[in-house]
């Protein structure tokens, strides 16, 4: 019997959404790295580029400039704080209340007075009006939701005619060759601990993730798989070790999510009734290539200026075609 299955014969597991899963246990989604939001810009910093990169895409691929853009999965209110100087209105949906509480709190902390943040119950159709919305932007979010294709078509009715989707997302296949099964623990509080297992089916495009509470603290949870410090590995988790903790579980989750390939996303899109669907490269890898190649001295190093360089790049960048076999980014246009 391996793992999973002994976890779902074992430990009776209750279906539950990833929001109560994972979001609504996490202070910040991102580790409190993300800069503007946490941390001030930091011009000579790689990943700082990445993530303004990542920004101007959203508003070069949608053309949103001046609109109103829905933005679906801000976790910690990315990237509808970062875009809102660009647009009339950011509204966020998120489906944890903990990521609206902490959305609403950075929006405050900022001054940011354009965007407001709403909890909506997965699964639950968006509430809004039908051609509402003149863009709609999801960061690796579609896939929590519980029928991405629902999701996807739930964009579609909301968005006005002409309006258009951009779709970061999070296919399978990066995991190939050694990531199909991992194990994450993070402690809640001194004395609760959570062991966080993932199972990637790749082929089949869905993934499972179990969620264990300890009332234990991480220390012993880690004694139980022999190890003494918090770099837990999936070889690490045995069958004997989650037994031998099996007195101190407080609760056992299971969520099982649909991560679909550029190939499949695109299918879906077509068949929702999007006129025109583009799978095209994407501002946040090109910058990464084009910071390693400029020398430290010619960096622009002010955001207003690294704008200026990089907004008419990334412009040319999100309308060039990709092949799907590299699960690119997706704009739709309805």
């Amino acid at each position: 019997m391996n793992l999973f299955d002994w976890i779902t014969a074992e430990l009776d597991p209750k279906p539950v959404t990833t929001e109560q899963l994972i979001y609504e246990h996490m202070e910040s989604q991102s580790g409190h790295s993300l800069p503007i939001i946490y941390e001030p810009f930091n011009p000579a910093n790689r990943a700082h580029w990445r993530d303004r990169a990542a920004a101007l895409d959203f508003v070069a691929s949608t053309r949103c400039g001046g609109g109103r853009v829905l933005d679906f999965g801000p976790g910690d209110g990315w990237p509808s704080l970062i875009i809102a100087p660009w647009v009339r209105e950011v509204v966020g949906i998120e489906g944890a209340q903990k990521r609206v509480a902490v959305c609403r709190a950075n929006a405050e902390r900022l001054d940011i007075t354009n965007v407001t943040f709403r909890f909506v119950e997965p699964g639950d159709p968006l509430p809004f009006d039908d051609n509402s919305f003149d863009a709609v932007v999801a960061a690796s979010s579609v896939e929590q939701s519980p029928d991405p294709q629902v999701t996807l078509a739930e964009f579609y009715r909301v968005l006005r005619p002409g309006g258009r989707v951009r779709l970061r997302y999070e296919s399978l296949n990066r995991y190939e060759g050694g990531g199909e099964q991992e194990v994450g623990l993070s402690g809640d509080a001194e004395d609760t601990t959570r062991l966080i297992l993932y199972d990637r089916h790749i082929n089949e495009e869905y993934a499972v993730q179990v969620g264990i509470t300890y009332a234990l603290p991480a220390a012993e949870v880690l004694q139980a798989f022999s190890v003494e410090e918090e770099a837990l590995t999936m070889e690490d988790v045995t069958i004997a070790g989650l037994e031998s903790l099996r007195a101190a579980v407080l609760d056992v989750g299971i969520s099982t999510t649909v991560h679909t390939s550029g190939r499949t996303l695109t299918r879906w899109l077509a068949e929702i009734g999007f006129r025109q669907v583009l799978p095209s490269h994407d501002g946040i890898s090109f910058v990464s290539s084009l910071f390693d190649h400029i020398p430290d001295d010619d960096r622009p190093d002010t955001l207003q200026a690294i704008d200026a360089y990089l907004a008419p790049i990334i412009i040319a960048v999100v309308d060039l075609p990709a092949p799907l076999e590299i699960d690119p980014t997706i704009t739709a246009v309805k």
